[in-house]
């Protein structure tokens, strides 16, 4: 066996500090993406309200229809949806059933919280990359009102499940490196 030196602690301080900057600049460059997703769903949710509201004032009040607020207010929630699933596993509002879960010992914890973080990330990869070929018939297609390539409300597709999939690994993997022993768990419920 070698023996440590002080230039071996050394560099070990040096990967620590190098470690520390990293997490430090993704945890800073998700702060950057979630309220850049925020602004955006608060945008498209104002959006919708507002082309909603002129197309009923464009049809009871002046007896005009006004199409492409329709078909724009349709894509702003289609975005909104998509962006909305994100934001909500980041405020864990998806339904989930883990009672079993939790009361098991901490190594079942960590293998059925693995499965499940793998079968999500399969999941949520596949429909990324499946609905990339979609993007590619959406630059052919184009919208009935506007005219433009229905590769943009397609877009909504990849970078909201690609989003989702962003929160969904940064929610689960605490939940496998970490798993909550039941006791804990038993004490937090009472207080």
């Amino acid at each position: 066996m070698k023996a440590r030196t002080s230039s071996d602690s050394a560099v070990t301080g040096s990967e620590r500090a190098e470690h520390h900057i990293m997490v430090r600049a993704l945890a800073r460059l998700l702060w950057i993406v979630r309220r850049l997703v925020d602004g955006v769903a608060l945008l498209l949710l104002t959006y919708m309200g507002c082309a909603i509201m002129a197309q009923i004032i464009g049809r009871y009040v002046f007896n005009y229809s006004i199409a492409w607020s329709e078909e724009t207010a349709t894509f702003a929630q289609v975005w909104l949806t998509l962006l909305g699933a994100g934001i909500a596993m980041r405020l864990n509002q998806h339904v989930g059933v883990d009672l079993l879960i939790r009361q098991a010992p901490l190594a079942v914890q960590r293998l059925c919280n693995t499965v499940a973080f793998l079968l999500g990330v399969w999941f949520l990869g596949v429909v990324v990359v499946g609905s990339l070929s979609m993007l590619a018939i959406g630059f052919i297609v184009k919208s009935p009102a506007l005219q433009i390539p229905m590769a943009v409300p397609y877009m909504a597709l990849p970078v909201g499940f690609g989003y989702f999939l962003l929160e969904f690994a940064v929610t689960s993997l605490p939940r496998i490196l970490q798993p909550e022993a039941p006791q804990r768990q038993a004490e937090e419920a009472v207080a």
